[in-house]
């Protein structure tokens, strides 16, 4: 039997999350549902089962107003990434939503010193110009994915934001409790957009396999990934989590290229603006750690 040490099992645990995240892109995909309509559902099947999975718990869901007010402002936040991750994906596919995503690190880089009050970094402006190069190259090569790539880019924007603050919520209040209040946060935001595009009273109840993909984005993916992924910033620095979390995006493109085959293989000018991200995203925690004093 392998025995592991308590860091060792907070990293594997951490890259089971990633794992799980890896399919969100592929879901998202095959879900026929538009983004507003599919995030509104992936909500509400989460919030359900985690209701009755707090309760079944006997976790408290009690909070003051102050808190409560606080939970749902960032709950805004987590809905409206996940509204830019999927209309990325149905706009464009899912590597280019997944290049755009993967800028994920710079944005946590410069927004860390702000939302925690921590020393800023020159080299974050160094690594940024880098990751705009790449995502330049791209452009230059899948002008059609325009769009597609800015909404990327929201999504990284957001996920950063809530990602590095969690880590500072899960000092106060235990990880169902922040996740519960988020999720419905980001419920009333979806359904507020929906409202705004007249189109609240037409959501349609998911059907086939739209149901059954929605099931498990929901439970595995969201209610479950979500959840660990909060709780394990006890133990995990927000910033090393989205530095792993970069692994997402190579899970998603291999995954997808797998299951969708020639409709995410992309030109070679794409590959070499990716290379660049990619290059961006893993030697920064190298730089970082070498320089940042």
């Amino acid at each position: 039997m392998i025995h592991l040490s308590p860091k060792a099992s907070n990293y594997l645990l951490l890259h089971f999350i990633i794992f799980l995240w890896g399919f969100t892109p592929v879901l998202g995909k095959l879900i026929s549902l538009q983004a507003l309509d599919l995030v509104f559902w992936r909500l509400a099947f989460s919030l359900l089962s985690l209701f009755f999975y707090l309760k079944y718990k006997g976790a408290s869901l009690k909070i003051t107003l102050k808190d409560f007010g606080h939970l749902m402002g960032w709950g805004a936040v987590v809905g409206i990434h996940w509204f830019c991750f999927y209309h990325a994906i149905k706009v464009s596919n899912v590597s280019i939503a997944l290049a755009g995503f993967s800028t994920i690190t710079l944005f946590a880089s410069i927004l860390q010193p702000i939302l925690l009050k921590k020393k800023f970094f020159w080299g974050d402006a160094l690594y940024g110009l880098i990751i705009v190069a790449g995502l330049l190259v791209i452009l230059q090569f899948e002008k059609f994915y325009a769009i597609g790539i800015v909404y990327g880019i929201f999504a990284a924007v957001t996920a950063a934001m809530f990602g590095i603050y969690n880590g500072k919520l899960i000092q106060k209040h235990d990880a169902g409790k922040i996740t519960f209040y988020e999720f419905l946060g980001a419920l009333v935001t979806i359904s507020l957009l929906q409202a705004f595009n007249g189109e609240l009273g037409n959501i349609r109840f998911p059907v086939s396999t739209d149901l059954i993909y929605l099931l498990i984005l929901s439970l595995a993916c969201t209610t479950l990934a979500f959840t660990l992924s909060v709780e394990i910033l006890k133990k995990i620095d927000p910033l090393t989590v989205i530095i792993t979390n970069n692994l997402e995006p190579i899970y998603g493109v291999v995954f997808s290229i797998l299951i969708f085959g020639q409709s995410e293989m992309m030109s070679s000018g794409f590959y070499l603006g990716a290379s660049v991200l990619l290059f961006a995203v893993f030697t920064y925690p190298f730089f970082k750690r070498r320089f940042y004093k």
